[in-house]
């Protein structure tokens, strides 16, 4: 399994105005771009077959990478006249091996050998990729049963998986998808039971797609 899509159309409405010129991936976090860490990531781990699906300003992010050759890589282009969705452009993807699917938003450390021999072993249609987040609530969490006082929880801490936005997808699961465009998600509920492999990651995840997340991550890598 070597080939990589990555998903780097979308507007990033949550960012304007600062994505009004500049596209999203094309934020800057640290030296780099944010769509620059991530294909770094997969080339050190040997992932060099890649694929960007452009809509907004792709002319922009076309002209960085070029044909990858600068960063270590293959780069391909699929640009959307009209956007696809986070799963329509799978659609368009040639056949062949399974495909790591990764927003263009999101930094993390994966291992992606072990994330391709996890959805391998588990014989599934697709992989999820989820990370840990947690919220603490800042009230005291009531419970109650019958109209009675069962708890009283003190701003508890909750814990929950989420979607990191990195998937692996069989060929096979096309079969499966709706209409584009559609968001990958969509793609993954329409499986059979039981066809979606689970992958934690247990090293930091953080999405973009919001102001302070890109604060935080500019902050952790100015230290």
């Amino acid at each position: 399994m070597t080939r990589v899509l990555i998903m780097a159309g979308g507007k990033g409405l949550r960012l304007h105005p600062i994505t009004c010129k500049t596209p999203k991936p094309m934020l800057r976090v640290g030296a780099k771009p944010i769509i620059r860490t991530i294909v770094d990531g997969f080339v050190s781990q040997g992932f060099t077959d890649i694929t960007l699906a452009l809509n907004y300003k792709a002319e922009l992010i076309q002209e960085y990478f070029g044909d990858g050759s600068g960063c270590g890589a293959s780069i391909r282009y699929l640009v959307e006249d009209e956007p696809q969705g986070t799963g329509g452009a799978l659609l368009f993807m040639p056949e062949g091996d399974p495909i790591i699917v990764s927003n263009a938003d999101v930094l993390t450390k994966v291992d992606y050998q072990a994330l391709a021999k996890s959805h391998e072993q588990s014989g599934c249609l697709a992989t999820l990729c989820v990370a840990l987040h947690q919220q603490q609530i800042h009230f005291g969490v009531v419970s109650s049963e019958n109209d009675r006082l069962v708890e009283i929880r003190e701003k508890p801490i909750e814990s929950f998986h989420v979607n990191a936005g990195i998937y692996v997808v069989s060929p096979g699961a096309s079969a499966y998808a709706p209409a584009p465009p559609f968001p990958i998600t969509d793609l993954l509920m329409a499986l059979p039971p039981r066809a979606v492999n689970i992958f934690p990651i247990e090293d930091y995840w953080l999405d973009l797609g919001r102001f302070e997340d890109l604060g935080r991550a500019v902050a952790m890598v100015a230290e």
